[in-house]
């Protein structure tokens, strides 16, 4: 099964970043994310069996910190290997959150036998859409950075609760299961 360990949003948050991208069609397709599904990804689990779900969960106990601050930066992008943006998000900083994931898999990487994810280099942030479809990549990072110098605001929160979603696929739509 698909899961990840992802930091919960407040509504305010949610709330201000939901909206902030217009790009028009002509440049690019987005699949936006839907509101109740942003969130800040710790760690991706490709494939994990049913019986390794309580170990993650105990694994993201333990490591929790104390509650910490995130700060949101400003809008950016991942590019894939032609350069073309393909996914676009909030950066979000903080020193806390990287201390706390690198202990975080360090424990899974150690506690864990067997168990596969994601090991790519952390980069804290809020996935605000895909692109489906880039038919002009320099205007798409013209927008994006019209929309960083009009319209967006820095915005930080308090960082206490984390989630463990196992993401299935039914009928075309993914489904989310909460864990912890």
């Amino acid at each position: 099964m698909r899961a990840f360990l992802a930091l919960n949003l407040n509504e305010e948050i949610k709330n201000k970043y939901f909206n902030i991208l217009k790009i028009d069609e002509k440049i690019a397709e987005l699949k936006k994310v839907s509101k109740n599904k942003m969130h800040i990804t710790l760690a991706f689990f490709d494939d994990i069996k049913e019986e390794q779900i309580e170990l993650i969960k105990k694994e993201a106990i333990n490591s929790s910190p104390a509650p910490f601050n995130i700060n949101f930066e400003n809008i950016s992008y991942f590019t894939n290997k032609f350069k073309d943006i393909n996914v676009i998000f909030v950066k979000a900083v903080s020193k806390e959150l990287k201390k706390y994931v690198k202990v975080l898999r360090d424990n899974l990487n150690n506690n864990i036998e067997n168990l596969k994810y994601d090991k790519k280099d952390f980069k804290s942030h809020i996935t605000l859409a895909r692109v489906k479809r880039v038919y002009d990549n320099e205007k798409l990072k013209e927008k994006i950075e019209e929309v960083n110098n009009s319209y967006f605001e820095t915005l930080s929160f308090k960082a206490n609760s984390i989630t463990l979603y196992s993401s299935d696929f039914i009928n075309y739509t993914e489904l989310f299961t909460i864990h912890l």
